[in-house]
């Protein structure tokens, strides 16, 4: 009994695995291939490549037909997107087998994910199939960031985190009103650029509104950025310092966009994925917030 004792001792039984850390890692190679997947998306319109493949799901009604570089982008493209989707069908299907182990909300918040990217493979494919109609294209772009909000959102939830000391109880709020007027900035660089909007304003004066409500659309994000900064300042300096860091870089690839006329693809991609990112940070800093809030209660 002595000896069977001091074996257990220096070899303890194996517990079964917790499923939350699986699910944390899925989500967290799904928010980083989405976030690609926004960037290459943005470099294939930016370099006219959108309908190098003209039909769809097939290119040239082949699964590997031949790539030249435009030809690559899309098609490239497309098969980061397939992969997308079939590892949030794996998350959806994961959550669900697990779903007595893990959090009640991660049921609901995995459908969500689900409808989303059903609805963005359906954009997908119009983008495609309406020659890159401009509300479409729009679409498609708000889908993707809710999507890769929805994902974060979970993502924060499943990782654990200290305490926050000294947070302001408007805090949550304010960061959440700051996602909200970031994507709706989002939405309308979207259809700028869907519509090409500053070439035609600056050749011809056309949908030169569309252009000038983007413009004035960066006060308010701005300003509802710097508020965000300031209530989380000092309970969470770091997200605070990256949200500010963000801010900077996006405003300052926005000027040099605008300067340059498009002319450079990387910096419209960079204008792009640094949106994104600041759109993620807001939403981290609202769901840690929102936590920390009801935690307390």
């Amino acid at each position: 009994m002595a000896n069977l004792r001091v074996k257990l001792l220096a070899n303890p039984p194996a517990t079964t695995a917790d499923p939350a850390i699986g699910v944390r890692r899925l989500v967290g190679l799904l928010c980083a291939l989405t976030f690609g997947l926004m960037a290459l998306g943005s470099l294939t319109r930016v370099m006219g490549a959108g309908l190098s493949c003209p039909d769809w799901p097939l290119c040239y009604g082949q699964v590997l037909p031949h790539l030249d570089p435009y030809i690559f982008l899309e098609w490239f493209h497309r098969q980061v997107a397939q992969l997308v989707g079939l590892l949030t069908v794996g998350l959806c299907a994961l959550v669900w087998w697990q779903r007595r182990r893990l959090p009640g909300w991660l049921v609901p918040l995995a459908a969500l994910a689900l409808a989303l990217v059903l609805v963005q493979g359906i954009l997908g494919a119009l983008t495609v199939t309406q020659y890159l109609r401009f509300d479409i294209v729009t679409a498609h772009l708000g889908t993707a960031m809710l999507y890769f909000a929805t994902l974060l959102v979970a993502l924060t939830l499943l990782t654990p985190a200290p305490a926050i000391r000294s947070q302001s109880r408007f805090l949550p709020w304010v960061a959440s009103a700051g996602a909200l007027i970031v994507y709706a900035q989002i939405i309308l660089g979207g259809l700028v650029a869907s519509q090409w909007a500053l070439h035609q304003c600056l050749a011809g004066s056309l949908l030169c509104n569309v252009m000038n409500n983007h413009l004035v659309g960066v006060v308010p994000a701005t300003l509802a950025t710097l508020a965000s900064i300031g209530f989380a300042w000092k309970p969470l300096r770091p997200l605070a310092l990256a949200l500010l860091g963000l801010l900077l870089a996006q405003i300052g690839l926005g000027v040099a966009t605008f300067w340059l006329q498009l002319s450079v693809p990387a910096l419209t991609v960079a204008h792009l994925a640094i949106g994104a990112a600041l759109l993620g940070s807001l939403v981290v800093l609202a769901v840690l917030s929102l936590r920390e809030r009801y935690r307390s209660v």
